[in-house]
């Protein structure tokens, strides 16, 4: 059986698209889906960074900066921007599928796919982001959507608030789907399916703690 990539129908019709790619012995139109989501990726983190999203460590002492130097550390933001959306693309589309591969046995390719919906589901939910900070000045780690707000109430350990906000309820959908999505295919228990994933979002959530809080630290310490 050929499975062609659809990436949207595994949100419509779920049970029936994971029946064939279980069935799946060739897959089809899976790096031009591929490339596609790679440049959506892109332009998103460049239209966020354009709308000013996280320029606030450089806006904060744009007093202190003539037009030239202003102009470039806007430059290096856009650039940085642009690495962190390909550094993110490729964790999801790449790094996550080898992981799941190597704990569950489910084929390579096959949770590129599911990755695929992992990654329209991530963008989706930047994308809330932006009216979020333009219109109610919401850091993407106190969106309503997310546990930050709670953590803002209750403790000032920046990674903490950081590390609660990068759970989302787009993340808790993530995990429902991964998990779904990963025991139709793989033989694995679904315990240890539960628990691996989990723990595997426990791992990312805290490195986008960490890039955040280390990021921020260091744009403060270069335009200081």
């Amino acid at each position: 059986m050929i499975y062609s990539t659809h990436v949207l129908k595994l949100f419509t019709r779920l049970h029936d698209q994971l029946f064939k790619l279980r069935e799946a012995e060739r897959i089809r139109n899976l790096w031009k889906a591929f490339f596609f989501l790679m440049l959506l990726t892109i332009l998103t983190y460049i239209w966020m960074a354009w709308l000013g999203l996280g320029t606030d460590p450089i806006s904060m002492n744009m007093t202190e900066f003539n037009r030239t130097e202003y102009e470039l550390y806007k430059a290096w933001f856009m650039i940085g921007r642009i690495g962190y959306s390909l550094l993110l693309f490729f964790g999801v589309l790449l790094i996550a599928p080898l992981v799941f591969w190597i704990m569950f046995e489910v084929p390579y390719k096959k949770t590129m796919i599911i990755q695929m919906n992992v990654l329209l589901i991530m963008l989706t939910e930047r994308i809330t982001w932006i009216p979020l900070m333009v219109y109610a000045g919401l850091d993407w780690y106190v969106s309503p959507f997310s546990f930050g707000v709670i953590a803002s109430y209750i403790t000032n350990i920046e990674w903490l608030i950081y590390f609660l906000g990068a759970i989302s309820l787009f993340q808790i959908l993530i995990l429902w789907f991964q998990i779904k999505c990963i025991s139709f295919l793989s033989t694995s228990k679904r315990g240890w399916i539960i628990a691996g994933v989990i723990l595997w979002h426990m791992i990312t959530w805290a490195g986008t703690a960490a890039l955040t809080h280390y990021g921020t630290f260091l744009v403060h310490l270069l335009t200081s």
